[in-house]
């Protein structure tokens, strides 16, 4: 399978090129990232390869991509997934900072072009596992809050994950998840559920759902402290998205939960 990365220069980008190579049925085939561009791979990323890196999204269709890996910055990719999808490339995305108007025109072009689009804020297994316990949970307990805690150059507050945790908790008890910023570190509201965000050199990605109830709580915590962590399920979604059609929003969709 010819896969293509954008955002190949950055510290996830990297990662994603090294563990697409490492596949033996997956060819990298383009990297693109402006802000490498006209540079060799191999002397970004370390890898054996003859690559340089382009510049744009037009070079995924000269290399015949066929599935699309973004994981540049939110301007970039509301560019790279529309051009890929209408052009019939499937597209892997772990770029956050999508509003539901963004997702829903993806998921028109991705069902027009018959190809798939899987949007997911975090690629780690565990990490999906804790917002399913959080699902679960948040039935029995009485109110929750979310600290997620990021690496300093993390642009977007709160995370993705954050985001979609709350939402997910919040469908298990059909409620709405009306977002509203506050004050504080309290800096989303989230239907009710407030999201604080700690942003220091020395973090990856971390996030904790503390539930409290009479007389209790309950912490559900993930951390990730290396981004070798998010590359089992960034190499499941390339392999199972192109027998997928439409948006698909979390991994939790290849996974039996």
């Amino acid at each position: 399978m010819r896969v293509g990365v954008c955002g190949a220069g950055g510290r996830m980008g990297r990662q994603v090129c090294k563990a697409v190579a490492d596949e033996a049925d997956l060819e990298l085939v383009c990297a693109i990232d402006p802000a490498w561009e006209g540079q060799k791979l191999a002397l970004v990323t370390g890898l054996d390869s003859d690559l340089i890196i382009q510049g744009n999204a037009g070079s995924l269709v000269d290399c015949r991509v066929e599935v699309m890996i973004d994981f540049s910055v939110a301007p970039a990719a509301r560019e790279n997934i529309p051009f890929a999808l209408s052009r019939g490339i499937h597209c892997v995305v772990g770029t956050t900072g999508f509003d539901e108007e963004e997702l829903e025109g993806f998921d028109r072009i991705s069902h027009e072009s018959g190809v798939a689009c899987m949007v997911a804020p975090n690629f780690a297994i565990g990490a999906v596992l804790m917002m399913d316990f959080a699902r679960r949970a948040g039935r029995y307990m009485d109110a929750c809050e979310i600290i997620e805690l990021h690496h300093d150059a993390k642009l977007d507050a709160p995370s993705g994950t954050a985001r979609l945790t709350a939402r997910r908790i919040l469908a298990e008890l059909e409620k709405g998840a009306e977002e509203k910023r506050e004050d504080g570190p309290r800096g989303l509201d989230v239907g009710g559920i407030h999201v604080h965000s700690v942003r220091l050199p020395g973090l990856v990605a971390h996030q904790e759902v503390i539930f409290g109830g009479r007389g209790q709580t309950l912490t559900i915590r993930h951390d990730s402290y290396d981004r070798t962590s998010f590359m089992p399920g960034v190499i499941l979604a390339v392999k199972k998205v192109t027998g997928m059609k439409g948006l698909f929003v979390g991994l939790e969709n290849l996974l039996d939960l």
